[in-house]
């Protein structure tokens, strides 16, 4: 299941930007190294790494592990043996920026904008800090090299100059800089987005609200876009237009802490306040909106520098902090995610969300008890929590505590008064759970409701229609399902595995090669696909090859009971089953 946390990403055309905006990011920003990101950089043993070439090898490694905290502690060892070396201050600038590190990155960006002036990176440091620090002039200055160049610091440039004039007051000019802006058609959705913001800033409420619209009107479901609509909106004397808003989006299926934030703040009667308060709040909205775009691309590094940037202009930027914490996780960095998490406060409507992530990364740290111990607490303080009760849920399941897995779903399924089709997860959960611990009337029943909430839903057509096929029951029934799986999701290995296997139980033994070897070929190093095909080949005279087949099964860690089924083929062969195609029928029970 994904992590829970994708139901805050902000669903917004940016992410159909996010090609567009990290390709020319990767060439734009660093002059070497991969993409990643990293947490400070101060407190990392170098283990007396002192010479050149060993601390640069150090941190190549180190940034291909995607460890860049460490990265960015032996660049700044290589640069202190190398302080000449422009490439090694440009690397180290970009990890200090990407891990956080703002002071000292400052520190050495003055030194790579004196040896080199056009440099993007080091202007675009330089610039945020001049606004953190309240010099609009000294952030203007310091961003001229970010105009001249691809696309991404031309917009970067253009949106923090916007807000360095909304700084000063002078909102004529920071509305020109966006207004005269000329580039590709998707600039267009940060323009619109924060001229609209800056004239609801200055308090032109009419200006604010058809920019805004204009906004909205080209992308409904982008929460910021959204958010910032409808307080101007509001406070524009339109509560009713608010409102519906917001009644839309949530009537489609919308479901944020922060939209139920502003409704209740719609509900209440008391004024709205503006999406951004301050000038350096505006900038922070703008590389935070940058961040999320290129980091949907897969420029990690360049996506938590911008991130990192905009938590240095505003420290309680909760939504960048957010966004951080999820990039580390994606990175496989659960320990600086759940650090960066637990920044966020408790009196966030994002906090809850931040400690069931808090629980599902300690869980892929294999803490589990701790993972328990965070998800069991959120559950018990709001029983009616589904996302705290899924989360649990899949974390016992993940450590095949079906039984108890079966049991927490099941709570949740109770607190229902009348199940909606976002639930069938719970259903589904539930199913498997209790297919796995040999309750299978019971699983059955779980899927098809699934089924009932979610008709034709992939997963469940997927999960129902092997269990019944390995269990020789309602073949033909379970053959349509996966079929029906398989045309929705043509490129799941296991899918098509699935109806290979299908096809397998029906005797139809060419038919399962074929489907077996192009789940092989889009899963190739699954033992379970493996072995199927291995049985496969078995079937059809091709026994060199299934016995090839099954020794790749034994060497990919299969499940216990699984290997020593392999090891039985590989030693004696392929022997005949009771319950082959012949017995297979559509009875209720295997005969």
């Amino acid at each position: 299941m994904p992590s829970v946390h994708l139901f805050l990403r902000d669903t917004s055309r940016r992410a159909s930007l996010a090609a567009r905006v990290g390709v020319v990011t990767l060439a734009t920003f660093a002059a070497a190294g991969s993409a990643a990101s990293a947490d400070v950089a101060d407190n990392v043993d170098t283990g007396g790494l002192r010479s050149l070439s060993g601390s640069y090898l150090a941190a190549r490694h180190a940034g291909t592990m995607k460890d860049l905290e460490s990265a960015a502690a032996f660049y700044r060892r290589a640069l202190d043996a190398d302080p000449e070396n422009e490439v090694l201050l440009d690397r180290t600038v970009m990890l200090l920026v990407a891990s956080g590190a703002l002071p000292q990155a400052v520190e050495l960006a003055d030194d790579l904008a004196a040896s080199d002036p056009t440099n993007q990176l080091a202007a675009l440091t330089l610039t945020v800090d001049a606004l953190a620090n309240g010099d609009p002039v000294a952030a203007r200055d310091a961003m001229t090299p970010l105009s001249t160049g691809s696309p991404l610091p031309e917009l970067t440039a253009a949106l923090l100059e916007a807000w360095s004039y909304a700084a000063e007051e002078n909102y004529d000019r920071a509305l020109l800089a966006l207004d005269s802006l000329e580039g590709p058609d998707w600039y267009s959705t940060f323009t619109t987005l924060h001229s609209g913001l800056i004239a609801d800033f200055a308090g032109r409420h009419d200006d604010a609200i058809e920019r805004l619209a204009a906004a909205y009107e080209a992308d409904p479901r982008a929460i910021r876009v959204l958010d910032a609509y409808a307080r101007a909106l509001a406070r524009a004397d339109k509560l009713d237009e608010a409102k519906a808003v917001v009644a839309n989006f949530i009537a489609e299926g919308g479901d944020h802490p922060l939209v139920q934030q502003l409704s209740d703040a719609l509900s209440s009667g008391e004024p709205v306040a503006p999406q951004i308060t301050s000038a350096q709040a505006g900038a922070a909205e703008a590389l935070y909106g940058l961040g999320i775009a290129v980091g949907q691309e897969g420029g990690q590094e360049y996506a938590a520098s911008y991130l990192q940037l905009a938590l240095h202009l505003k420290p309680d930027t909760e939504l960048a902090a957010f966004s951080l914490a999820a990039l580390y996780e994606g990175m496989n960095q659960h320990d600086k995610a759940i650090t960066v998490y637990r920044t966020i406060p408790d009196a966030s409507p994002l906090a809850r969300t931040a400690k069931i992530q808090i629980g599902l990364n300690l869980n892929a740290e294999d803490k589990l008890d701790e993972a328990k111990t965070e998800l069991q607490a959120l559950v018990d303080a709001n029983p009616t929590d589904l996302s705290a009760i899924l989360a649990l849920g899949n974390v016992l399941r993940s450590d095949e505590d079906f039984e108890a897995a079966r049991t927490v779903y099941g709570q949740g399924i109770e607190t229902l008064d009348e199940p909606q089709r976002e639930h069938w997860t719970l259903f589904y959960f539930r199913g498997i759970a209790n297919e796995r611990t040999d309750h299978w009337p019971e699983a059955e029943a779980d899927f098809r409701k699934a089924l009932e909430l979610y008709p034709d839903q992939p997963l469940v057509l997927n999960y129902l229609g092997y269990s019944l096929i390995d269990k020789h029951m309602k073949i033909d029934e379970a053959v349509e399902m996966i079929r029906t799986a398989v045309s929705q999701r043509p490129d799941d290995g296991f899918i098509v595995d699935s109806l290979g296997w299908a096809y397998y139980r029906l005797g139809r033994y060419d038919e399962a090669v074929a489907e077996l070897e192009r789940a092989v070929e889009l899963m190739p190093n699954d033992p379970v696909i493996n072995d199927h095909l291995g049985d496969a080949y078995w079937q059809v005279g091709r026994k060199l090859e299934a016995m090839f087949q099954w020794s790749h099964a034994r060497d990919m860690d299969p499940e216990p009971k699984d290997l020593a089924k392999i090891k039985t083929k590989l030693e004696h062969g392929l022997q005949p089953d009771k319950t082959d195609a012949a017995s297979v029928t559509n009875d209720e029970t295997p005969r």
